[in-house]
């Protein structure tokens, strides 16, 4: 189970843009399935973590302009969301 989210940020390099985020996982381990709200847009991913593991988990997506991004994890209580610019210009991490 997640037990920690951190850094949840939006990036555009001129040709994609992502979102990402750092996630820890508790002592069980296993597979984690993510959803990211990116404004009007679900993506989902799912990413194994071994136990205690911190690792940035990243989805593409085409969503534009400025708007809430949130990323939850199922059997987790933990979320976190931010209000982020997801059209930033290349090179900026779209987080300010």
């Amino acid at each position: 189970m997640i037990s920690n989210f951190l850094n949840l940020q939006s990036f555009n390099d001129g040709t994609a843009k992502s979102v990402s985020v750092s996630a820890t996982e508790d002592a069980s381990g296993g597979s984690e399935k993510f959803t990211f709200t990116i404004i009007d847009q679900v993506k989902t991913v799912t990413v194994n973590f071994r136990a205690n593991q911190t690792q940035t988990v990243r989805v593409n997506h085409t969503a534009s302009g400025k708007g809430e991004v949130k990323v939850e994890a199922k059997n987790s209580s933990q979320s976190l969301t931010e209000i982020l610019d997801v059209d930033k210009n290349p090179g900026d991490d779209g987080s300010g």
